[in-house]
């Protein structure tokens, strides 16, 4: 990762090692539209492939409101939801100069892109998989601090570029699969995906039991790195003992445990699982755990 400023430092792009109107027109965008500016198709020039863009500026981009472009529109699945994260390459440049301030890869989603730039998000809002988007925020709309660090005037704006390779799942999708077994939480679901879990009045189970409560129909996992969102819940006291939900898409291996993360492994993208784990002295712990994509093999690393 390349930076050279204290505030785009503190921002802290999500660094994977293991952050006129028109119809989009990705093959799963219907419904989403898109807004162009001229400005940033002249003044963004981005080489490169998907993924490994070399960014410049070619003229200023004064703005006073947020604009974006896509300067490539890809075919794959659009973002829909202000939660749903996408896996990218980010590049930020001075809009006055044109330095490059900082670059590498993200897991943003429209929400995130707006609080941690001040705006932006629409850059993301109906954009497609595959998709290279140009944006600019202008000074006056950044995070306190970061304008005068990245050496903007009140005039100024900040540049970006952004390629999608991967827009994740915003929550499990795929089918419902029919459990019979007695004994176990039952799983219920807020409208955005959200799973609550209702402990029984039973003993928890001995052994670790699995339960596959949605079969996604996407990729298996194997040996690659899932992205999930999952919320954990103590059979004693039934309390709720960790959540990724609301706070982003999980990527490390180590943040639940071992025997949860290899029924993950077995699942493919899309799916929901429940995973009760015994404890030590009889307690347990109930998993949900939603599979939502796959770290793209070469933003893997160790």
């Amino acid at each position: 990762m390349r930076k050279t400023t204290a505030a785009l430092s503190a921002l802290a792009l999500s660094a994977l090692v293991l952050t006129g109107c028109s119809a989009a027109s990705g093959s799963n965008a219907a419904g989403c539209v898109r807004d162009d500016s001229a400005a940033l198709q002249m003044a963004v020039k981005a080489t490169g492939d998907i993924g490994a863009p070399k960014v410049s500026l070619t003229s200023p981009v004064p703005t006073s409101h947020v604009i974006y472009d896509d300067l490539i529109v890809g075919d794959g699945p659009a973002v829909r939801e202000s939660g749903q994260d996408v896996v990218g390459a980010m590049t930020l440049l001075s809009g006055t100069t044109g330095q490059v301030l900082q670059s590498g890869a993200v897991i943003w989603s429209p929400k995130k892109m707006d609080e941690l730039l001040g705006g932006g998000g629409a850059a993301l809002t109906c954009a497609t998989q595959g998709s290279r988007v140009a944006f600019a925020i202008p000074a006056a709309d950044l995070p306190e601090g970061m304008a005068e660090q990245a050496g903007l005037d009140a005039q100024g704006s900040l540049v970006g570029s952004i390629d999608i390779q991967e827009v994740l799942l915003p929550k499990a999708e795929g089918r419902d699969v029919f459990n019979d077994a007695r004994g176990l939480p039952t799983v219920v679901r807020a409208a955005d995906g959200q799973p609550g879990i209702i402990i029984p009045d039973t003993s928890a189970p001995k052994k670790a039991v699995t339960q596959t409560l949605i079969a996604g129909h996407g990729a298996k996992v194997d040996d690659g790195t899932a992205m999930f969102n999952y919320t954990a819940v103590a059979w004693a006291d039934r309390t709720v003992t960790g959540s990724s939900w609301g706070s982003g898409v999980v990527y490390d291996a180590t943040t639940l445990p071992k025997p949860v993360m290899e029924e993950v492994a077995k699942a493919t993208v899309g799916s929901q699982l429940l995973v009760v784990v015994p404890g030590e002295k009889g307690a347990a712990t109930a998993y949900v755990v939603d599979v939502l994509g796959i770290v793209p093999p070469e933003l893997a690393q160790g």
